[in-house]
């Protein structure tokens, strides 16, 4: 599929102007989005992105419009067939007269994507990510910090850094000097026996669905995991790292900052760990479930 949308009801061409100027996502970036795997023509763990954006919508004071995302879904998917890909949903308060603040009873913008293929390729997987610090720190006081909002500019200029310095990933610090997440990444470590580390939601991070993922089948595996403050220079001692997100799954992180991490390629603990994703996606399309299950 290519080209294709559905926006408030409809579906549209990409090219088809479809949205009002007095848009408060376009105007103030105003909103919320969730970009979910697809698997098959169906999204994995959605009633998770569900839950995360209707936690959003609470905390920016709009309504989730529920059924209007179902139905939106609902058409997309049909549209993409029994295909791999992604979706992305977002959701803005809408349309409304000028001002900071939108009048009661806005009704909310619901805008829903589609596209085929595998968001990365397999090349990647074997190479491995390269990594570079950003110049400038992540707020982790900031309450966007825990939004997966459409303020998204500190996450592109954080990205251009990181291409410009010929890498594919580019990592915040925070306030304090901690590592707090990558520019579309959370961040994992393994650091000592079968030990994998990952900062707290303090640090400044995004709590992942795909980390939250990772945590429960790393210890199903038998690996000790914890949440802790981590630091730049905990790179230089991890046997590996890697990333994840949603489109990412799991990805080996080899280089940080033009040192090798551990041996400067893809570990074992980063494989086990996608190969066990991947598992658990085919696991719980075939019983039906959207949370952990059994290996």
């Amino acid at each position: 599929m290519s080209g294709i949308a559905w926006v408030n009801g409809r579906m549209v061409k990409e090219d088809e102007c479809c949205l009002c100027i007095r848009e408060r996502g376009f105007l103030y970036g105003d909103g919320l989005f969730e970009t979910v795997r697809v698997y098959g023509g169906k999204p994995f763990a959605w009633e998770r992105h569900l839950a995360r954006l209707a936690a959003g919508c609470e905390r920016l004071g709009m309504p989730c419009p529920g059924q209007l995302i179902a139905d939106g879904t609902r058409e997309v998917l049909g549209t993409l067939g029994p295909a791999d890909g992604s979706l992305r949903v977002t959701v803005t308060r809408g349309e409304a007269p000028r001002g900071l603040l939108a009048p009661p009873g806005t009704k909310p913008t619901v805008v829903i994507t589609a596209g085929e293929g595998e968001p990365y390729p397999q090349e990647a997987y074997e190479r491995g990510f390269r990594a570079v610090t950003v110049s400038f720190p992540r707020n982790q006081l900031s309450p966007l910090v825990r939004l997966k909002s459409l303020n998204y500019l500190e996450n592109l200029l954080g990205k251009q850094e990181a291409v410009a310095a010929g890498a594919d990933e580019g990592i915040f610090l925070n306030l304090k000097g901690e590592v707090a997440e990558g520019t579309i990444s959370n961040v994992f470590l393994v650091l000592g026996d079968r030990l994998i580390a990952t900062p707290p939601p303090e640090s400044g991070l995004l709590p992942g669905i795909t980390r939250e993922w990772v945590i429960t089948l790393a210890v199903k595996l038998g690996y000790s995991v914890c949440e802790q403050p981590v630091l730049p220079q905990d790179f230089l001692r991890a046997q590996e790292a890697f990333l994840t997100n949603s489109l990412l799954e799991v990805m080996p992180l080899v280089d940080m900052d033009g040192t090798p991490v551990g041996t400067g390629s893809p570990g074992p603990v980063a494989r086990a760990l996608r190969d066990a994703y991947r598992k658990i996606v085919v696991n719980s399309f075939d019983r039906h479930e959207s949370g952990p299950v059994a290996l």
